[in-house]
């Protein structure tokens, strides 16, 4: 029992750490202007989607708090474990990486904090399914959330590392590789919705579809603008299709996909 009282404690602490880092990312010293010209490619999202991190934190102070009561004891203790005190150290790191430039290092912390991550997110849909509304908010929608807000940030970081924006626009490769990430993320995000059918996640999908569609606000070449708003509008609109199915009559294995995994 205190060993568990000691994880609940960790998690505390370690998320008021996380919060106070994103905050001081946010209110601090802005990075060097080379860092914020060199952390510009042909794939990065409007500033608007950050809000979207904003709410991923207070559904995990949501977690830390609900982790107490009884009903939460077995998924946090279990499904959960340890792996919310080394995502969290772990995306902190990669915070710091980004703001500092170093891009190559970043991307190599952000998929340790995706496999991190991952962990969490299928433990939870396959051992730990929600009983009730409490369930889905404070343990499955923050990891849900999570789990694509990384998966999206992993494939911009990637370009961050490796591309560069050039004054001439973008080569003909480098609007293919655009593309190819564009399908990828549009694919996941389908992969959320059938996810072991009757245990697809939305949530996730949708923080990909807006990702998506931050892109295409932000991007104005015509192949990449156009196609990230082809990829929103794809995964933004596929998490309806067993509803629309069971409107017009016709069956759908994921009809009773949860919205909150």
């Amino acid at each position: 029992m205190s060993k568990h009282i000691f994880q609940k404690v960790a998690n505390v602490l370690v998320y008021l750490f996380f919060l106070s880092a994103t905050v001081y990312t946010l209110v601090g010293p802005s990075p060097d202007d080379v860092v914020i010209t060199d952390g510009q490619t042909y794939i990065t999202p409007s500033y608007w989607i950050e809000y979207v991190w904003t709410l991923i934190h207070l559904l995990l102070g949501g977690f830390v708090i609900y982790q107490w009561f009884e009903p939460a004891h077995e998924a946090a203790i279990h499904g959960v474990g340890w792996h919310f005190v080394i995502s969290v150290l772990l995306s902190s790191a990669w915070l710091a990486l980004l703001q500092r430039g170093h891009f190559i290092i970043g991307f190599i912390f952000v998929l340790l904090t995706a496999a991190s991550v991952t962990c969490v997110f299928y433990k939870l849909t396959k051992d730990y399914p929600s009983n009730g509304w409490a369930d889905k908010l404070f343990v499955h929608a923050p990891f849900s959330l999570w789990h694509g807000w990384i998966v999206f940030s992993a494939v911009v970081n990637l370009f961050q590392a490796f591309t560069s924006i050039k004054e001439d626009g973008p080569s003909i490769w480098i609007r293919i590789l655009v593309i190819l990430a564009i399908v990828f993320l549009t694919s996941t995000a389908i992969g959320y919705v059938e996810y072991k059918k009757h245990k697809g996640d939305v949530t996730g999908a949708v923080v990909i579809g807006l990702g998506l569609l931050s892109v295409f606000t932000n991007q104005h070449d015509a192949w990449i603008h156009w196609s990230a708003l082809a990829g929103a509008v794809i995964t933004l609109l596929y998490p309806a299709r067993p509803y629309v199915c069971k409107l017009v009559g016709r069956d759908s294995n994921t009809e009773n996909a949860p919205l909150l995994g």
